[in-house]
């Protein structure tokens, strides 16, 4: 077919040949090479697939615009060229003058007549900004350069250029590139699908609604939403054990009847030490939902018991607050003890909530035991209803100097109204079976005026002192039997051991809790994040002396690299023969009975 181009070329007047060579960059457009590769000009016209082209002297005065017979595989692709290719153009010395006329302009109509064949045309103020690579590169290279100085008229008129695929070059061959394929069409929503997702939609508000929001929110949420729990052990080591006992024939309705502690025996002697080591602790966490920390201390470490928190955000609304619990209660393989420090007062946690409740001090003041006990149980009402079944009150110091963390906290001066009070709004807190409740902060906290939180006290108290004071409420209230918790504080007691913070004491924590008091529930450290604790032990080391002192449950763990260390913490103790798995059983049967008392284990039934 025939078709004609421009030619625009610029001689280079230092270099006058003989010949000048193209090099191709598409199927219609060559660059001009010099011998000494200077000053490259540019043409743009039809190139043969192979050979040299010849123009005669003649020719060369009107070379501005020639006619060659162009082969027929331009209409195949732009691309479908031999790369490197070099072709000569013989040209006469005299003539070479006519080279620099002006070239005239290509219709519309000629250049892009079909886009499927169009090449970029090299104007000669392009020439010298690209190398003679191949044909590919050139391409590439001229089209970057037209896009960065392309005026904004001009944006739309600027193609992208096609690749091309390099032929081999014994046989030159040439293998053209299928064109790009149209962009795809954007599908409309069909109504079937809108009306699909519409329903998607409304079935999570609804669960949201139902459940709280800590059901979607969290990193399991929306699956927990869509398909349930994904949860695979919920309640499989409870259940497994159940089943064996039904079927031992020693134990059921054709023998003994099953004691609440022999469950809790057969339930400890199933469990592998990582589930024993996670009852012990207490976590916390950070935000309202179910997070990935909560998710992944409940799921991987089977953790015992999780705090509750204002200050760490936990605490939103009553939905959320509700929602929240029972996501952990409904993920935990073992039903897990929830506690918040429900005091009333300057400790207030559900302020927001339920309103302003009274504190212990203005309690006390009333010197009705009446009054305290009906606080109890409205307490309990307000806490089993989010799920709430351990409250850490009531508060049991024996206030005799001015602290102000403890300001407003104790229900007074002397160990007889103390004893009065705390043991009335206990039992009301306790009657529903629903929430128990906890004394604390033993060794004692009304004799000193040190926070356990930012300092380490020193309780100077005699040992007659202690006895007839601090220690007289819970010596008093474990006699009556309605004692499940005892929390420990962070303090040095000068009159039985000097030289160990109380939480970390084997004198104070077994000696006289265990074997003095009697007392048989379970043990709960204060946070070892205190700066009662973290003035002498890592977080580890501290876990391990807990254990080591008698005590049941680890506060202060707040994410699982938290759980972890503590668990390495006690493990390392085993392995130097410092703590035993018989010791780790026996805290861990105490929490699972707690848990019984608390209504979250039942007896399994024949």
């Amino acid at each position: 077919m025939k078709d004609t181009h421009s030619w625009d070329a610029i001689e280079d007047d230092e270099n006058k040949e003989d010949t000048v060579k193209l090099q191709r960059i598409s199927a219609t457009t060559a660059v001009r090479i010099p011998e000494n590769g200077r000053g490259q000009n540019a043409v743009s016209l039809p190139v043969p697939d192979v050979g040299t082209v010849s123009v005669s002297p003649a020719t060369a005065k009107e070379a501005t615009q020639l006619v060659f017979d162009a082969p027929n595989i331009a209409a195949q692709n732009d691309a479908a060229f031999a790369l490197d290719e070099e072709l000569v153009l013989a040209t006469d010395p005299e003539n070479m003058a006519a080279q620099n006329a002006p070239a005239p302009t290509t219709s519309a109509a000629d250049k892009h007549s079909d886009e499927a064949t169009d090449a970029p045309e090299i104007v000669a103020e392009e020439a010298d900004i690209f190398l003679p690579i191949d044909a590919f590169d050139t391409a590439i290279s001229l089209q970057i350069a037209r896009t960065e100085h392309v005026e904004p008229g001009e944006a739309n008129r600027i193609q992208e250029l096609p690749q091309s695929v390099k032929a081999d070059p014994a046989n030159k061959t040439q293998t053209p590139t299928l064109p790009l394929p149209p962009p795809a069409r954007k599908m409309p929503l069909s109504r079937g699908l809108a009306i699909f997702l519409m329903l998607l939609l409304l079935a999570v508000v609804v669960e949201a609604t139902n459940n709280g929001f800590a059901q979607f929110l969290g990193p399991q949420g929306w699956a927990v939403v869509l398909g349930g729990s994904q949860s695979t052990n919920n309640n499989n080591i409870l259940q497994n054990v159940a089943k064996q006992l039904r079927n031992h024939p020693t134990l059921g309705a054709t023998a003994q009847p099953l004691t609440p502690q022999a469950y809790i025996n057969a339930i400890v002697q199933h469990m592998t030490l990582q589930q024993k080591l996670g009852q012990l602790m207490i976590v916390q966490f950070v935000g309202p939902t179910y997070g990935l920390d909560i998710s992944s201390m409940i799921s991987q470490y089977d953790v015992g018991a999780v705090l509750v928190f204002t200050a760490n955000d936990n605490i939103v609304s009553k939905p959320q607050l509700k929602g929240l619990i029972q996501q952990m209660q409904h993920n935990s393989a073992i039903p897990l003890i929830v506690a918040i420090d429900q005091e009333g007062g300057t400790v207030d946690r559900l302020i927001n909530l339920d309103g302003p409740r009274p504190s212990a001090t203005s309690i006390g003041e009333t010197g009705d035991p009446n009054k305290a006990k009906a606080e109890g149980i409205l307490d309990a009402e307000n806490l089993s209803y989010y799920g709430f079944n351990l409250n850490l009150a009531p508060v049991v110091d024996v206030t005799n100097v001015y602290n102000p963390q403890m300001y407003l906290r104790t229900f007074g001066t002397n160990p007889t109204l103390v004893t009065k009070m705390a043991g009335a709004y206990l039992q009301g807190l306790q009657q529903s079976g629903k929430v128990l409740g906890t004394l604390k902060h033993f060794p004692g906290l009304g004799d000193v005026g040190a926070d356990p939180h930012s300092a380490v006290p020193h309780l100077t108290r005699s040992l007659s002192q202690l006895e007839a004071i601090d220690w007289a409420p819970y010596r008093a209230l474990i006699k009556q039997g309605n004692v499940h918790a005892i929390m420990v504080t962070h303090e040095l007691v000068t009159a039985v051991d000097p030289n160990t913070p109380s939480s970390l004491s084997y004198k104070l924590v077994t000696g006289i809790l265990r074997d003095q008091f009697g007392f048989q529930g379970v043990i709960v450290t204060d946070s070892l994040t205190m700066e009662g604790i973290t003035a002498y032990y890592s977080e580890a080391q501290a876990a391990a002396l807990a254990i080591e002192a008698g005590d049941d449950l680890i506060m202060g763990a707040a994410s699982p690299s938290d759980v972890a260390n503590m668990i390495n913490g006690i493990e390392q103790a085993m392995n130097a023969g410092q703590i035993s798995e018989a010791r780790i059983d026996e805290s861990v049967s105490r929490i699972l009975l707690l848990k019984y008392e608390m209504g979250l284990i039942h007896l399994p039934t024949s």
